[in-house]
Protein backbone atom coordinates (compact mmCIF):
# COMPACT_ATOMS: atom_id res chain seq x y z
CA UNK A 1 0.00 0.00 0.00
CA UNK A 2 2.86 2.38 0.88
CA UNK A 3 4.42 1.74 -2.53
CA UNK A 4 1.36 2.60 -4.64
CA UNK A 5 0.45 5.84 -2.84
CA UNK A 6 3.58 7.82 -3.87
CA UNK A 7 3.11 6.41 -7.32
CA UNK A 8 -0.40 7.84 -7.51
CA UNK A 9 0.86 11.22 -6.29
CA UNK A 10 3.64 11.26 -8.97
CA UNK A 11 1.09 10.38 -11.64
CA UNK A 12 -1.15 13.18 -10.48
CA UNK A 13 1.67 15.69 -10.53
CA UNK A 14 2.66 14.57 -13.97
CA UNK A 15 -0.93 14.97 -15.13
CA UNK A 16 -1.12 18.35 -13.51
CA UNK A 17 2.05 19.52 -15.19
CA UNK A 18 0.85 18.01 -18.37
CA UNK A 19 -2.42 19.82 -18.16
CA UNK A 20 -0.89 22.89 -16.67
CA UNK A 21 -3.58 23.06 -14.00
CA UNK A 22 -2.78 22.78 -10.27
CA UNK A 23 -6.40 23.64 -9.50
CA UNK A 24 -7.49 20.32 -10.85
CA UNK A 25 -5.17 18.64 -8.45
CA UNK A 26 -6.60 20.54 -5.55
CA UNK A 27 -10.09 19.75 -6.67
CA UNK A 28 -9.29 16.11 -6.88
CA UNK A 29 -7.98 16.02 -3.42
CA UNK A 30 -10.82 17.99 -2.06
CA UNK A 31 -13.24 15.62 -3.66
CA UNK A 32 -11.19 12.69 -2.59
CA UNK A 33 -10.98 14.02 0.99
CA UNK A 34 -14.70 14.58 1.05
CA UNK A 35 -15.25 11.11 -0.17
CA UNK A 36 -12.89 9.68 2.44
CA UNK A 37 -14.53 11.73 5.12
CA UNK A 38 -17.83 10.38 4.00
CA UNK A 39 -16.42 6.88 4.10
CA UNK A 40 -14.91 7.51 7.50
CA UNK A 41 -18.22 8.86 8.74
CA UNK A 42 -19.93 5.88 7.26
CA UNK A 43 -17.37 3.60 8.86
CA UNK A 44 -17.87 5.35 12.17
CA UNK A 45 -21.58 4.91 11.82
CA UNK A 46 -21.03 1.29 10.91
CA UNK A 47 -18.64 0.96 13.84
CA UNK A 48 -21.22 2.40 16.20
CA UNK A 49 -23.84 0.16 14.73
CA UNK A 50 -21.54 -2.81 15.07
CA UNK A 51 -20.69 -1.75 18.61
CA UNK A 52 -24.39 -1.56 19.34
CA UNK A 53 -24.89 -4.93 17.77
CA UNK A 54 -21.92 -6.32 19.67
CA UNK A 55 -23.31 -4.89 22.88
CA UNK A 56 -26.67 -6.35 22.01
CA UNK A 57 -25.04 -9.70 21.20
CA UNK A 58 -23.12 -9.55 24.44
CA UNK A 59 -26.41 -8.99 26.22
CA UNK A 60 -27.92 -11.86 24.28
CA UNK A 61 -24.85 -14.00 25.06
CA UNK A 62 -25.05 -13.05 28.72
CA UNK A 63 -28.74 -13.86 28.69
CA UNK A 64 -28.07 -17.13 26.88
CA UNK A 65 -25.25 -17.90 29.30
CA UNK A 66 -27.64 -17.29 32.18
CA UNK A 67 -30.25 -19.46 30.48
CA UNK A 68 -27.63 -22.12 29.81
CA UNK A 69 -26.66 -22.00 33.47
CA UNK A 70 -30.32 -22.26 34.40
CA UNK A 71 -30.78 -25.09 31.93
CA UNK A 72 -27.69 -26.83 33.33
CA UNK A 73 -29.20 -26.46 36.79
CA UNK A 74 -32.53 -27.77 35.52
CA UNK A 75 -30.71 -30.57 33.67
CA UNK A 76 -28.87 -31.48 36.87
CA UNK A 77 -32.15 -31.44 38.73
CA UNK A 78 -33.76 -33.53 35.99
CA UNK A 79 -30.84 -35.96 36.16
CA UNK A 80 -31.27 -36.21 39.91
CA UNK A 81 -35.01 -36.61 39.43
CA UNK A 82 -34.39 -39.33 36.84
CA UNK A 83 -32.11 -41.11 39.30
CA UNK A 84 -34.75 -40.75 41.96
CA UNK A 85 -37.38 -41.99 39.52
CA UNK A 86 -35.21 -45.00 38.70
CA UNK A 87 -34.73 -45.60 42.42
CA UNK A 88 -38.45 -45.20 43.01
CA UNK A 89 -39.19 -47.52 40.10
CA UNK A 90 -36.80 -50.08 41.62
CA UNK A 91 -38.45 -49.58 45.00
CA UNK A 92 -41.85 -49.85 43.33
CA UNK A 93 -40.75 -53.09 41.64
CA UNK A 94 -39.47 -54.41 44.98
CA UNK A 95 -42.67 -53.28 46.66
CA UNK A 96 -44.73 -55.01 43.96
CA UNK A 97 -42.67 -58.16 44.45
CA UNK A 98 -43.11 -57.93 48.21
CA UNK A 99 -46.80 -57.26 47.71
CA UNK A 100 -47.07 -60.34 45.52
CA UNK A 101 -45.20 -62.36 48.14
CA UNK A 102 -47.47 -60.99 50.86
CA UNK A 103 -50.50 -61.78 48.71
CA UNK A 104 -49.20 -65.33 48.26
CA UNK A 105 -48.49 -65.61 51.99
CA UNK A 106 -51.91 -64.15 52.72
CA UNK A 107 -53.47 -66.68 50.38
CA UNK A 108 -51.52 -69.45 52.12
CA UNK A 109 -52.47 -68.13 55.55
CA UNK A 110 -56.11 -67.91 54.48
CA UNK A 111 -55.86 -71.50 53.26
CA UNK A 112 -54.16 -72.51 56.51
CA UNK A 113 -56.76 -70.63 58.50
CA UNK A 114 -59.50 -72.40 56.59
CA UNK A 115 -57.79 -75.72 57.25
CA UNK A 116 -57.34 -74.84 60.92
CA UNK A 117 -60.95 -73.68 61.09
CA UNK A 118 -62.05 -76.94 59.50
CA UNK A 119 -59.82 -78.89 61.88
CA UNK A 120 -61.08 -76.81 64.80
CA UNK A 121 -64.67 -77.46 63.81
CA UNK A 122 -63.90 -81.15 63.49
CA UNK A 123 -62.19 -81.17 66.88
CA UNK A 124 -64.98 -79.07 68.36
CA UNK A 125 -67.53 -81.56 67.09
CA UNK A 126 -65.37 -84.31 68.49
CA UNK A 127 -65.15 -82.50 71.83
CA UNK A 128 -68.93 -82.05 71.89
CA UNK A 129 -69.26 -85.75 71.16
CA UNK A 130 -66.68 -86.48 73.84
CA UNK A 131 -68.54 -84.22 76.26
CA UNK A 132 -71.72 -86.11 75.56
CA UNK A 133 -69.84 -89.37 76.02
CA UNK A 134 -68.28 -88.04 79.24
CA UNK A 135 -71.70 -87.06 80.55
CA UNK A 136 -72.89 -90.54 79.73
CA UNK A 137 -69.80 -91.92 81.42
CA UNK A 138 -70.51 -89.86 84.52
CA UNK A 139 -73.99 -91.30 84.65
CA UNK A 140 -72.54 -94.77 84.19
CA UNK A 141 -69.92 -94.13 86.87
CA UNK A 142 -72.58 -92.94 89.27
CA UNK A 143 -74.53 -96.10 88.58
CA UNK A 144 -71.32 -98.10 88.97
CA UNK A 145 -70.57 -96.40 92.28
CA UNK A 146 -74.04 -97.25 93.50
CA UNK A 147 -73.56 -100.83 92.35
CA UNK A 148 -70.13 -101.01 94.01
CA UNK A 149 -71.49 -99.59 97.22
CA UNK A 150 -74.09 -102.30 97.17
CA UNK A 151 -71.48 -104.93 96.39
CA UNK A 152 -69.08 -103.62 99.02
CA UNK A 153 -71.65 -104.36 101.65
CA UNK A 154 -71.76 -107.99 100.48
CA UNK A 155 -69.99 -111.09 101.73
CA UNK A 156 -66.86 -110.68 99.56
CA UNK A 157 -66.17 -107.30 101.05
CA UNK A 158 -66.65 -108.68 104.54
CA UNK A 159 -64.41 -111.67 103.95
CA UNK A 160 -61.14 -109.89 104.77
CA UNK A 161 -59.49 -111.77 101.90
CA UNK A 162 -56.54 -110.63 99.80
CA UNK A 163 -57.18 -111.46 96.14
CA UNK A 164 -54.18 -111.91 93.84
CA UNK A 165 -54.21 -110.64 90.28
CA UNK A 166 -51.51 -112.24 88.14
CA UNK A 167 -49.21 -110.33 85.82
CA UNK A 168 -47.09 -111.67 82.96
CA UNK A 169 -44.58 -108.99 81.97
CA UNK A 170 -41.26 -108.81 80.17
CA UNK A 171 -38.80 -107.40 82.70
CA UNK A 172 -35.48 -108.51 81.19
CA UNK A 173 -35.71 -108.69 77.37
CA UNK A 174 -36.73 -106.61 74.35
CA UNK A 175 -39.75 -104.99 76.06
CA UNK A 176 -38.19 -104.75 79.51
CA UNK A 177 -38.42 -100.94 79.71
CA UNK A 178 -42.14 -101.13 78.94
CA UNK A 179 -42.59 -104.12 81.24
CA UNK A 180 -41.00 -102.39 84.22
CA UNK A 181 -43.22 -99.34 83.70
CA UNK A 182 -46.28 -101.58 83.45
CA UNK A 183 -45.28 -103.21 86.75
CA UNK A 184 -44.84 -99.81 88.40
CA UNK A 185 -48.20 -98.60 87.10
CA UNK A 186 -49.81 -101.77 88.51
CA UNK A 187 -48.33 -101.11 91.95
CA UNK A 188 -49.96 -97.67 92.02
CA UNK A 189 -53.25 -99.19 90.79
CA UNK A 190 -53.26 -101.73 93.64
CA UNK A 191 -52.57 -98.94 96.16
CA UNK A 192 -55.43 -96.84 94.73
CA UNK A 193 -57.85 -99.81 94.68
CA UNK A 194 -57.09 -100.77 98.27
CA UNK A 195 -57.39 -97.15 99.39
CA UNK A 196 -60.78 -96.93 97.66
CA UNK A 197 -61.94 -100.14 99.35
CA UNK A 198 -60.74 -99.00 102.77
CA UNK A 199 -62.52 -95.65 102.58
CA UNK A 200 -65.67 -97.51 101.51
CA UNK A 201 -65.60 -99.63 104.64
CA UNK A 202 -64.53 -102.78 102.82
CA UNK A 203 -61.81 -104.98 104.32
CA UNK A 204 -61.13 -106.81 101.04
CA UNK A 205 -57.67 -106.23 99.53
CA UNK A 206 -55.97 -106.86 96.21
CA UNK A 207 -52.36 -107.65 95.39
CA UNK A 208 -50.42 -108.76 92.31
CA UNK A 209 -48.04 -111.58 91.51
CA UNK A 210 -45.68 -110.50 88.74
CA UNK A 211 -43.81 -113.07 86.65
CA UNK A 212 -41.11 -112.18 84.12
CA UNK A 213 -41.55 -114.23 80.95
CA UNK A 214 -38.60 -112.42 79.26
CA UNK A 215 -40.45 -112.22 75.92
CA UNK A 216 -40.31 -116.03 75.71
CA UNK A 217 -43.64 -117.56 74.67
CA UNK A 218 -42.83 -120.99 76.12
CA UNK A 219 -41.80 -119.48 79.43
CA UNK A 220 -45.01 -117.41 79.47
CA UNK A 221 -47.07 -120.62 79.19
CA UNK A 222 -45.09 -122.28 82.00
CA UNK A 223 -45.71 -119.28 84.26
CA UNK A 224 -49.41 -119.12 83.38
CA UNK A 225 -49.74 -122.77 84.36
CA UNK A 226 -48.12 -121.94 87.70
CA UNK A 227 -50.45 -118.98 88.24
CA UNK A 228 -53.48 -121.14 87.47
CA UNK A 229 -52.24 -123.80 89.90
CA UNK A 230 -52.07 -121.09 92.57
CA UNK A 231 -55.75 -120.31 91.99
CA UNK A 232 -55.32 -117.05 90.09
CA UNK A 233 -58.35 -116.35 87.88
CA UNK A 234 -57.35 -113.17 86.03
CA UNK A 235 -53.96 -112.11 84.63
CA UNK A 236 -52.80 -108.77 83.24
CA UNK A 237 -50.54 -109.50 80.27
CA UNK A 238 -48.66 -110.66 78.37
CA UNK A 239 -47.27 -107.62 76.53
CA UNK A 240 -46.70 -109.08 73.06
CA UNK A 241 -48.96 -110.94 70.67
CA UNK A 242 -46.63 -113.92 70.18
CA UNK A 243 -46.78 -114.81 73.84
CA UNK A 244 -50.52 -114.15 74.03
CA UNK A 245 -51.14 -116.44 71.07
CA UNK A 246 -49.27 -119.21 72.85
CA UNK A 247 -51.44 -118.82 75.98
CA UNK A 248 -54.90 -118.74 74.40
CA UNK A 249 -55.58 -122.46 74.29
CA UNK A 250 -54.62 -123.00 77.94
CA UNK A 251 -56.47 -119.87 79.13
CA UNK A 252 -59.65 -120.78 77.27
CA UNK A 253 -59.57 -124.36 78.50
CA UNK A 254 -58.93 -123.39 82.13
CA UNK A 255 -61.10 -120.25 82.23
CA UNK A 256 -58.23 -117.91 83.06
CA UNK A 257 -59.00 -114.34 81.95
CA UNK A 258 -56.11 -112.59 80.18
CA UNK A 259 -56.09 -108.78 79.81
CA UNK A 260 -53.24 -107.62 77.57
CA UNK A 261 -52.41 -103.90 77.67
CA UNK A 262 -50.40 -103.93 74.44
CA UNK A 263 -51.05 -106.94 72.18
CA UNK A 264 -52.32 -105.52 68.89
CA UNK A 265 -51.94 -108.14 66.15
CA UNK A 266 -54.91 -108.37 63.81
CA UNK A 267 -54.21 -112.11 63.70
CA UNK A 268 -55.93 -112.35 67.09
CA UNK A 269 -58.99 -110.42 65.97
CA UNK A 270 -61.43 -113.06 67.19
CA UNK A 271 -65.07 -112.25 68.00
CA UNK A 272 -65.89 -112.32 71.68
CA UNK A 273 -67.70 -115.48 72.80
CA UNK A 274 -68.21 -117.51 75.98
CA UNK A 275 -65.25 -119.63 74.89
CA UNK A 276 -62.81 -116.72 74.43
CA UNK A 277 -60.94 -115.66 77.56
CA UNK A 278 -58.57 -112.93 76.39
CA UNK A 279 -59.20 -109.20 76.04
CA UNK A 280 -56.93 -106.48 74.65
CA UNK A 281 -57.07 -102.89 75.89
CA UNK A 282 -55.14 -101.57 72.90
CA UNK A 283 -56.67 -101.35 69.39
CA UNK A 284 -55.58 -103.98 66.88
CA UNK A 285 -52.90 -103.27 64.27
CA UNK A 286 -55.31 -102.46 61.48
CA UNK A 287 -55.74 -99.03 63.08
CA UNK A 288 -52.04 -98.45 63.68
CA UNK A 289 -51.25 -99.63 60.14
CA UNK A 290 -53.33 -96.77 58.78
CA UNK A 291 -51.77 -94.32 61.26
CA UNK A 292 -48.28 -95.34 60.09
CA UNK A 293 -49.24 -95.25 56.41
CA UNK A 294 -50.88 -91.81 56.71
CA UNK A 295 -47.87 -90.42 58.60
CA UNK A 296 -45.44 -91.62 55.92
CA UNK A 297 -47.66 -90.34 53.10
CA UNK A 298 -47.96 -86.94 54.81
CA UNK A 299 -44.16 -86.68 54.86
CA UNK A 300 -44.16 -86.98 51.06
CA UNK A 301 -43.14 -90.62 50.57
CA UNK A 302 -44.37 -92.48 47.49
CA UNK A 303 -42.45 -95.69 48.22
CA UNK A 304 -42.10 -97.60 51.48
CA UNK A 305 -39.68 -100.21 52.81
CA UNK A 306 -40.84 -101.99 55.97
CA UNK A 307 -38.01 -103.51 58.02
CA UNK A 308 -39.75 -105.84 60.46
CA UNK A 309 -39.11 -108.36 63.19
CA UNK A 310 -40.59 -111.67 62.01
CA UNK A 311 -43.05 -112.53 64.77
CA UNK A 312 -46.80 -112.26 65.28
CA UNK A 313 -46.59 -108.57 66.22
CA UNK A 314 -44.24 -107.62 63.39
CA UNK A 315 -46.09 -109.63 60.73
CA UNK A 316 -49.49 -108.22 61.67
CA UNK A 317 -48.48 -104.56 61.85
CA UNK A 318 -46.41 -104.88 58.68
CA UNK A 319 -49.28 -106.43 56.76
CA UNK A 320 -51.64 -103.67 57.90
CA UNK A 321 -49.20 -100.86 57.11
CA UNK A 322 -48.30 -102.28 53.69
CA UNK A 323 -51.96 -102.70 52.77
CA UNK A 324 -52.94 -99.22 53.94
CA UNK A 325 -49.98 -97.41 52.31
CA UNK A 326 -50.72 -99.16 49.03
CA UNK A 327 -54.38 -98.22 49.46
CA UNK A 328 -53.59 -94.53 50.08
CA UNK A 329 -50.99 -94.22 47.29
CA UNK A 330 -52.36 -96.43 44.52
CA UNK A 331 -55.87 -97.54 45.57
CA UNK A 332 -54.28 -101.00 45.96
CA UNK A 333 -53.06 -101.17 42.35
CA UNK A 334 -49.37 -101.02 43.37
CA UNK A 335 -47.10 -103.96 44.14
CA UNK A 336 -46.23 -105.17 47.66
CA UNK A 337 -43.01 -107.16 47.28
CA UNK A 338 -41.69 -109.61 49.86
CA UNK A 339 -38.92 -111.14 47.76
CA UNK A 340 -36.76 -108.10 46.85
CA UNK A 341 -37.30 -104.62 45.49
CA UNK A 342 -37.64 -103.41 41.92
CA UNK A 343 -38.28 -99.74 40.98
CA UNK A 344 -41.96 -100.36 40.16
CA UNK A 345 -42.79 -101.67 43.67
CA UNK A 346 -44.85 -99.51 46.01
CA UNK A 347 -43.97 -101.40 49.21
CA UNK A 348 -41.04 -103.73 49.95
CA UNK A 349 -40.95 -105.89 53.07
CA UNK A 350 -37.72 -107.12 54.71
CA UNK A 351 -38.05 -109.55 57.59
CA UNK A 352 -35.50 -110.55 60.25
CA UNK A 353 -35.65 -113.17 62.95
CA UNK A 354 -36.68 -111.72 66.31
CA UNK A 355 -33.55 -113.24 67.91
CA UNK A 356 -31.15 -111.53 65.46
CA UNK A 357 -28.17 -109.79 67.08
CA UNK A 358 -26.00 -109.21 63.98
CA UNK A 359 -27.91 -107.32 61.26
CA UNK A 360 -25.18 -107.29 58.61
CA UNK A 361 -27.00 -109.41 56.04
CA UNK A 362 -30.34 -107.73 56.75
CA UNK A 363 -28.86 -104.26 56.27
CA UNK A 364 -27.15 -105.30 53.04
CA UNK A 365 -30.57 -106.22 51.65
CA UNK A 366 -32.02 -102.96 53.02
CA UNK A 367 -29.33 -100.88 51.32
CA UNK A 368 -29.86 -102.70 48.01
CA UNK A 369 -33.64 -102.31 48.14
CA UNK A 370 -33.44 -98.64 49.13
CA UNK A 371 -31.18 -97.88 46.16
CA UNK A 372 -33.49 -99.87 43.88
CA UNK A 373 -36.50 -97.75 44.82
CA UNK A 374 -34.74 -94.38 45.24
CA UNK A 375 -34.60 -93.61 41.49
CA UNK A 376 -36.19 -91.29 38.88
CA UNK A 377 -39.43 -89.74 40.13
CA UNK A 378 -39.12 -91.58 43.46
CA UNK A 379 -35.75 -90.04 44.36
CA UNK A 380 -35.91 -88.78 47.97
CA UNK A 381 -39.42 -90.17 48.30
CA UNK A 382 -38.58 -93.57 49.82
CA UNK A 383 -39.38 -94.08 53.52
CA UNK A 384 -38.12 -96.83 55.84
CA UNK A 385 -40.51 -98.02 58.57
CA UNK A 386 -38.81 -99.97 61.37
CA UNK A 387 -41.21 -102.40 63.06
CA UNK A 388 -38.85 -103.31 65.89
CA UNK A 389 -38.30 -103.46 69.63
CA UNK A 390 -35.10 -102.52 71.49
CA UNK A 391 -32.95 -104.43 68.98
CA UNK A 392 -33.32 -101.27 66.89
CA UNK A 393 -30.37 -99.80 68.83
CA UNK A 394 -28.03 -102.52 67.54
CA UNK A 395 -29.46 -102.09 64.07
CA UNK A 396 -28.76 -98.32 64.15
CA UNK A 397 -25.21 -98.92 65.39
CA UNK A 398 -24.47 -101.19 62.43
CA UNK A 399 -26.17 -98.89 59.91
CA UNK A 400 -23.86 -96.04 60.95
CA UNK A 401 -20.81 -98.24 60.34
CA UNK A 402 -21.85 -100.26 57.32
CA UNK A 403 -24.29 -98.09 55.33
CA UNK A 404 -23.97 -94.43 56.40
CA UNK A 405 -25.90 -93.38 53.27
CA UNK A 406 -29.02 -94.75 54.98
CA UNK A 407 -28.51 -92.30 57.84
CA UNK A 408 -28.65 -89.11 55.77
CA UNK A 409 -31.55 -89.74 53.37
CA UNK A 410 -34.56 -87.46 53.39
CA UNK A 411 -38.20 -87.04 52.34
CA UNK A 412 -39.90 -83.81 51.13
CA UNK A 413 -41.33 -83.31 54.62
CA UNK A 414 -44.56 -82.28 56.28
CA UNK A 415 -44.63 -78.51 55.82
CA UNK A 416 -47.03 -75.74 56.74
CA UNK A 417 -49.67 -75.58 54.00
CA UNK A 418 -50.16 -79.34 54.01
CA UNK A 419 -53.26 -80.11 56.07
CA UNK A 420 -52.36 -81.11 59.62
CA UNK A 421 -48.67 -80.18 59.29
CA UNK A 422 -46.67 -77.86 61.52
CA UNK A 423 -43.20 -78.77 60.23
CA UNK A 424 -40.91 -77.02 57.76
CA UNK A 425 -38.52 -78.52 55.23
CA UNK A 426 -37.29 -82.05 54.48
CA UNK A 427 -37.50 -84.87 57.01
CA UNK A 428 -35.51 -88.08 57.40
CA UNK A 429 -36.50 -91.35 55.72
CA UNK A 430 -36.84 -93.31 58.98
CA UNK A 431 -40.09 -93.76 60.93
CA UNK A 432 -40.99 -96.11 63.77
CA UNK A 433 -43.86 -97.71 65.65
CA UNK A 434 -45.02 -98.37 69.20
CA UNK A 435 -42.17 -100.86 69.57
CA UNK A 436 -39.73 -97.92 69.67
CA UNK A 437 -41.82 -94.91 70.76
CA UNK A 438 -40.90 -93.45 74.17
CA UNK A 439 -38.27 -96.15 74.78
CA UNK A 440 -35.24 -94.49 76.48
CA UNK A 441 -33.06 -97.54 75.77
CA UNK A 442 -33.30 -96.58 72.10
CA UNK A 443 -33.10 -92.78 72.41
CA UNK A 444 -30.28 -92.57 74.99
CA UNK A 445 -28.00 -95.29 73.61
CA UNK A 446 -24.61 -93.61 73.10
CA UNK A 447 -23.91 -95.67 69.98
CA UNK A 448 -26.98 -94.15 68.27
CA UNK A 449 -26.00 -90.49 68.63
CA UNK A 450 -24.88 -89.98 65.02
CA UNK A 451 -28.12 -91.51 63.76
CA UNK A 452 -30.33 -89.29 65.92
CA UNK A 453 -28.39 -86.18 64.94
CA UNK A 454 -29.95 -86.61 61.50
CA UNK A 455 -33.09 -88.66 62.17
CA UNK A 456 -35.98 -87.92 64.51
CA UNK A 457 -37.65 -91.33 63.99
CA UNK A 458 -41.30 -90.16 64.32
CA UNK A 459 -43.10 -93.17 65.80
CA UNK A 460 -46.79 -93.90 66.30
CA UNK A 461 -48.19 -94.97 69.66
CA UNK A 462 -51.76 -95.62 70.70
CA UNK A 463 -52.75 -93.03 73.25
CA UNK A 464 -55.52 -90.77 74.46
CA UNK A 465 -56.27 -87.32 75.79
CA UNK A 466 -55.26 -86.82 79.42
CA UNK A 467 -57.95 -86.42 82.04
CA UNK A 468 -57.94 -85.66 85.77
CA UNK A 469 -57.26 -89.31 86.62
CA UNK A 470 -54.27 -89.32 84.27
CA UNK A 471 -52.81 -86.26 85.96
CA UNK A 472 -53.26 -87.86 89.39
CA UNK A 473 -51.43 -90.98 88.17
CA UNK A 474 -48.58 -88.87 86.75
CA UNK A 475 -48.22 -87.15 90.12
CA UNK A 476 -48.21 -90.41 92.07
CA UNK A 477 -45.79 -92.03 89.62
CA UNK A 478 -43.33 -89.12 89.73
CA UNK A 479 -43.34 -89.32 93.52
CA UNK A 480 -42.90 -93.10 93.64
CA UNK A 481 -40.45 -93.44 90.73
CA UNK A 482 -38.59 -90.14 90.28
CA UNK A 483 -36.73 -89.81 87.02
CA UNK A 484 -39.00 -92.25 85.16
CA UNK A 485 -42.03 -91.52 82.99
CA UNK A 486 -45.39 -93.27 83.09
CA UNK A 487 -45.83 -94.31 79.43
CA UNK A 488 -48.76 -95.97 77.66
CA UNK A 489 -47.73 -99.39 79.04
CA UNK A 490 -47.78 -97.96 82.56
CA UNK A 491 -51.14 -96.27 82.07
CA UNK A 492 -52.75 -99.24 80.31
CA UNK A 493 -51.56 -101.69 82.96
CA UNK A 494 -52.97 -99.37 85.63
CA UNK A 495 -56.41 -99.48 83.99
CA UNK A 496 -56.17 -103.24 83.33
CA UNK A 497 -55.60 -103.95 87.04
CA UNK A 498 -58.64 -101.80 87.83
CA UNK A 499 -60.72 -103.76 85.27
CA UNK A 500 -59.69 -107.03 86.91
CA UNK A 501 -60.57 -105.69 90.36
CA UNK A 502 -63.89 -104.13 89.29
CA UNK A 503 -64.97 -107.32 87.53
CA UNK A 504 -64.10 -109.29 90.67
CA UNK A 505 -66.11 -106.91 92.83
CA UNK A 506 -68.96 -107.17 90.34
CA UNK A 507 -69.26 -110.97 90.00
CA UNK A 508 -66.75 -112.52 92.40
CA UNK A 509 -63.29 -113.97 91.85
CA UNK A 510 -64.21 -116.55 89.27
CA UNK A 511 -62.74 -116.65 85.76
CA UNK A 512 -65.92 -117.74 84.02
CA UNK A 513 -68.01 -114.99 85.59
CA UNK A 514 -65.27 -112.36 85.12
CA UNK A 515 -65.04 -113.29 81.41
CA UNK A 516 -68.80 -112.92 80.99
CA UNK A 517 -68.84 -109.53 82.71
CA UNK A 518 -65.72 -108.01 81.16
CA UNK A 519 -67.29 -106.21 78.16
CA UNK A 520 -69.86 -104.58 80.43
CA UNK A 521 -67.31 -103.67 83.11
CA UNK A 522 -64.98 -102.14 80.50
CA UNK A 523 -67.81 -100.20 78.88
CA UNK A 524 -68.71 -98.71 82.27
CA UNK A 525 -65.13 -97.85 83.26
CA UNK A 526 -63.55 -94.45 82.63
CA UNK A 527 -59.91 -94.64 83.67
CA UNK A 528 -56.56 -92.95 83.18
CA UNK A 529 -56.71 -93.95 79.49
CA UNK A 530 -60.21 -92.55 79.09
CA UNK A 531 -63.21 -94.66 78.21
CA UNK A 532 -62.23 -98.34 78.16
CA UNK A 533 -64.94 -99.51 75.77
CA UNK A 534 -64.13 -102.75 73.88
CA UNK A 535 -65.44 -103.74 70.46
CA UNK A 536 -67.20 -106.97 69.55
CA UNK A 537 -63.82 -108.74 69.42
CA UNK A 538 -62.91 -107.69 72.94
CA UNK A 539 -60.34 -105.18 71.59
CA UNK A 540 -60.07 -101.49 72.51
CA UNK A 541 -62.03 -99.10 70.31
CA UNK A 542 -59.50 -96.81 68.58
CA UNK A 543 -59.55 -93.01 68.83
CA UNK A 544 -56.10 -91.47 68.34
CA UNK A 545 -52.48 -92.46 67.87
CA UNK A 546 -49.88 -90.03 69.10
CA UNK A 547 -46.59 -89.43 67.26
CA UNK A 548 -43.37 -89.18 69.27
CA UNK A 549 -39.95 -88.20 67.90
CA UNK A 550 -36.35 -88.17 69.16
CA UNK A 551 -34.74 -84.78 69.81
CA UNK A 552 -31.61 -83.55 71.64
CA UNK A 553 -32.06 -83.50 75.43
CA UNK A 554 -28.97 -82.05 77.07
CA UNK A 555 -25.99 -84.23 76.22
CA UNK A 556 -28.21 -87.08 75.05
CA UNK A 557 -31.53 -87.53 73.22
CA UNK A 558 -35.11 -87.95 74.39
CA UNK A 559 -38.67 -88.40 73.12
CA UNK A 560 -40.95 -85.42 72.50
CA UNK A 561 -44.55 -85.13 71.29
CA UNK A 562 -44.83 -84.58 67.51
CA UNK A 563 -48.58 -84.60 66.79
CA UNK A 564 -51.24 -87.25 66.43
CA UNK A 565 -53.40 -89.20 64.01
CA UNK A 566 -57.15 -89.05 64.52
CA UNK A 567 -58.97 -92.21 63.46
CA UNK A 568 -62.03 -92.18 61.24
CA UNK A 569 -64.96 -94.22 62.53
CA UNK A 570 -64.59 -96.54 59.54
CA UNK A 571 -61.68 -98.96 59.50
CA UNK A 572 -59.26 -98.65 56.54
CA UNK A 573 -60.17 -94.99 56.13
CA UNK A 574 -57.29 -92.49 56.01
CA UNK A 575 -58.08 -90.46 59.11
CA UNK A 576 -56.20 -87.19 59.67
CA UNK A 577 -52.75 -86.13 60.83
CA UNK A 578 -53.09 -83.19 63.22
CA UNK A 579 -50.43 -80.88 64.69
CA UNK A 580 -47.83 -83.10 63.00
CA UNK A 581 -44.23 -81.84 63.14
CA UNK A 582 -41.66 -84.55 62.33
CA UNK A 583 -38.80 -82.02 61.94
Amino acid sequence: MSYFLPLKIVLVLILAVATGSLGGVAYYYQTRAADLNSQVSSLNNNTNSLNDQIATLKGVIANLTAQISQLQTVNSQLSQSATKIQSLEAQLSTANSQLQTLQNELSTEISNLQSIESSFNTQLSSLYAQLAADQAEIAQLQAQISQLQSQLSGSLCLSGKTITIGELLDLTDGLSTQGVRAQEGSVIAINDINSFLATSGCNLKFTTQVDDYALDSSKALTELRALAAAGIQVVVGPLNTGALYNLIQFADANHIVLISPSSTSAALEIPASPAKYFFRTAPDDRWQGMADAKMVQTEGATKLIILQRHDTYGDSLTNATAYDFNLLLTANTGAVDRTGCIPSDTVCIIQYDASTSDFTSVLTVLNYDFNALNVTSSTNRVAIDAVSFEEFSQMVYQIQLQHPNLVGGHLPGCTIGVFGCLGSGPTSVWVGTDGEAQDPIISTNSTSAKFFQQNHLPSTLYDFLNNSKTVQLYTAFASAYPGNACDIYCRSAYDDVWLAALATLDVGYNGTRIQAAMLTVASNYYGVTGWNGLDSNGDRIASIYQVWKVEPAGSSFGWTFAGFWAADPTLNSGGQMLDFNPN
